[in-house]
């Protein structure tokens, strides 16, 4: 049967426990239903293809040789979220591409829409004035909308993911969306959010 079938229905704790005993069937299911995800992120931190690639592949490949050394959850997403960033930060670091400060990460978002429906309610103008003015941000708020707003992960996830307080992602989220209105219309920041990719 086809891991995506036997699966669509199971949670994030019932695939990873099948998973940590063994079921291939749950790997590959984890593998199709998040790689293409992590892949996105990942590519946004690492601005490299190569490395981006690299770590995924070494990221799923650890996690099978390891699965009866780790821990239960129950979010897989947020699980190899937070394992693909420190592997990039920890391999950017080595490779003498990042000095370790979070800040100097270059974090790009861009829009991915049906413009048939962007259309209709913004132009083209528009968006890229909110593309360039979400760009404009520091990378560590354009990385916290993104994993909130694209990813739907929650304040807690966020904060796990990024290596912060939880309260730290909600001031970061905060400053952004702050920041976001002070120089566009409030209509078009949230637009704008429902956007992001």
């Amino acid at each position: 049967m086809n891991s995506a079938l036997l699966y669509q229905q199971a949670t994030d704790a019932q695939i990873w426990d099948d998973f940590l005993h063994g079921d291939k069937a749950a790997y590959s299911f984890m593998y199709e239903k998040y790689a293409p995800l992590l892949y996105n992120y990942g590519y946004k931190i690492a601005q490299n293809r190569q490395i981006t690639e690299d770590c995924l592949q070494d990221l799923f490949l650890t996690i099978l040789e390891t699965r009866e050394r780790l821990g239960r959850t129950d979010s897989i997403k947020f699980y190899l979220m937070r394992a693909l960033r420190r592997d990039i930060v920890r391999k950017l670091t080595s490779e003498q591409r990042f000095d370790g400060d979070l800040d100097t990460l270059d974090f790009t978002i861009e829009f991915h829409y049906e413009p048939t429906w962007l259309d209709a309610q913004i132009s083209q103008e528009q968006s890229t004035l909110l593309l360039q003015e979400l760009n404009s941000l520091p990378a560590r708020q354009k990385e916290a909308l993104f994993l909130k707003y694209f990813d739907n992960l929650s304040y807690e996830e966020i904060a796990g993911v990024m290596g912060i307080e939880q309260t730290s992602a909600y001031k970061i989220i905060y400053k952004a969306i702050a920041s976001l209105q002070k120089r566009i219309p409030t209509n078009a920041v949230f637009l704008l959010l429902a956007l992001v990719q």
